[in-house]
């Protein structure tokens, strides 16, 4: 009776082993992967924002550089604006207000926001989406830039890094707008807050207040 109930015993324990064996094996096979912690990304990666500014058409010419700055102060583009587009810190509000002009006058989008203060109502986390909007009705399309006539510089009573300029601007509505206004002159008069950034010594545009 002992020798049978050692056989059932040692059955038992041969077939948990076999079992746990079993198991083992199929893990070693694949049967017990894991799942990936993230999942696989599917398609191209989204464009980078160089990528998108990139495929914006503009209105620079061919010989920007020995041309008349825009923004009328008589140098050309190459002594005045131009370095700024190129990534130059405005170091004034004047070099804001005039280059900022000179962008809209000739597409500059990425200048447009790289001079917006993030402060700024207009400033956007998201730099494709906020171009592509730019891009699609930001720009004053419609209008030739005619003219811009720029105040002094009028730095804030109360915060020593901000600062205010009222300015002028001159726009021709272009023949292709299809409307009465066609070639007809629109005067903006604003002023401009300004707010300087002590991190890359650069003023930025803060907010436009209109001035009727």
């Amino acid at each position: 009776m002992v020798s049978c109930r050692c056989f059932f015993v040692a059955l038992v324990l041969l077939l948990v082993t076999l079992d746990c064996s079993y198991a083992f094996a199929a893990k070693k096979k694949g049967g017990g992967k894991k799942r990936a912690s993230t999942p696989k990304g599917f398609g191209a990666p989204p464009p980078t924002l160089e990528e998108v500014l990139g495929k914006f058409r503009n209105r620079v010419p061919q010989d920007a550089e020995s041309r008349p700055c825009p923004c009328g102060t008589g140098k050309s583009y190459g002594e005045c604006c131009g370095p700024f587009h190129g990534g130059s810190p405005c170091l004034t509000m004047t070099d804001v207000l005039r280059s900022r002009y000179s962008a809209f006058a000739w597409r500059n989008i990425k200048h447009v926001m790289a001079t917006t203060h993030p402060v700024c109502r207009d400033y956007r986390e998201d730099k494709v989406e906020w171009a592509e909007d730019l891009n699609k009705s930001g720009m004053f399309d419609s209008f030739d830039f005619v003219k811009l006539e720029a105040g002094p510089e009028e730095p804030s009573a109360d915060q020593e890094n901000e600062g205010y300029m009222t300015f002028k601007v001159i726009l021709r509505a272009k023949e292709n707008t299809g409307s009465d206004l066609t070639g007809k002159e629109t005067i903006v008069k604003e002023q401009s807050r300004f707010l300087y950034d002590s991190d890359d010594g650069s003023w930025r545009m803060l907010q436009n207040i209109k001035i009727n």
